[in-house]
C-alpha cells in the first residue's frame, strides 16, 4: 500500500493560499512551507508539479503551474493515486550544462591594457564580438577582472567626458551673468 500524502488533507487550505500569494516562482523552500513539507518530499513534489526552470542550480516552478496542480489534485478521486501518476510521467528537471572556459593565465593582474582585441571600450559604450558562447564567458570573465583591478581607467575609459567648469564658453556665460547682476545691485 503507497504512503499517504500527508498534505491532501489540507489540499483546499494550500490551495487557497497559493492563489492568494503574490510569488510567481517557487523554490523548494517555499513549497516546504506552503505544503508543510520535508525537503525531500518538497523536491518530489517539484518533479510531479512539472514545468521547471534552474536558476543558479535552484529549481523553480512557476504560479500557474502550482495551480494547475493544485487543481488536478483537488479534482482527483486519489491525491495518492494522482500524485503517483505524475511522478511517474513526468520528466527529470533539467539541469544545468556547465560551460568549460580557459582563462588567462594571470587574471589577478590584468589591467585594461591587457583587455583582448574583441573587447573595445568607448565612452557610453562596450562592444564583446565572439564566435561561440565559451569564448564570450571568457570575455567577460576577462572583463570583470579588469573592472576589479583598474576601475579608475575603465571609468575613464566608458564614461563620456563631462562638461568642465573650465570650459570657455561657459566661463564667457559666468561672467556675463556675474556682471549683469553687479550692475543691478
Amino acid at each position: 500500500m503507497p504512503r499517504p500524502v500527508k498534505w491532501s488533507r489540507d489540499l483546499h487550505a494550500i490551495r487557497e493560499r497559493a492563489e492568494r500569494s503574490r510569488t510567481e516562482t517557487w523554490s523548494r523552500s517555499d513549497l516546504e512551507h506552503l505544503f508543510t513539507i520535508s525537503r525531500p518530499s518538497a523536491q518530489s513534489l517539484i518533479k510531479a508539479i512539472g514545468g521547471v526552470t534552474v536558476v543558479g542550480g535552484t529549481h523553480f516552478v512557476e504560479r500557474a503551474a502550482l495551480l494547475k496542480f493544485l487543481e488536478e489534485m483537488s479534482r482527483a478521486n486519489s491525491v495518492e493515486e494522482a500524485l503517483r501518476t505524475r511522478l511517474g510521467a513526468a520528466e527529470p528537471p533539467p539541469r544545468p550544462k556547465p560551460l568549460r572556459v580557459t582563462l588567462p593565465a594571470d587574471l589577478r593582474n590584468a589591467m585594461l591594457p591587457d583587455l583582448p582585441a574583441n573587447i573595445t571600450l568607448e565612452p557610453g559604450r562596450l562592444e564583446i564580438r565572439a564566435e561561440t558562447a565559451v569564448a564570450l564567458l571568457e570575455s567577460l570573465v576577462t572583463l570583470a577582472a579588469v573592472m576589479g583591478n583598474d576601475l579608475d581607467r575603465f571609468q575613464q575609459a566608458v564614461e563620456p567626458p563631462r562638461a568642465s567648469v573650465a570650459d570657455a564658453d561657459l566661463q564667457a556665460l559666468l561672467s556675463g551673468m556675474r556682471d549683469k547682476a553687479s550692475a543691478s545691485h
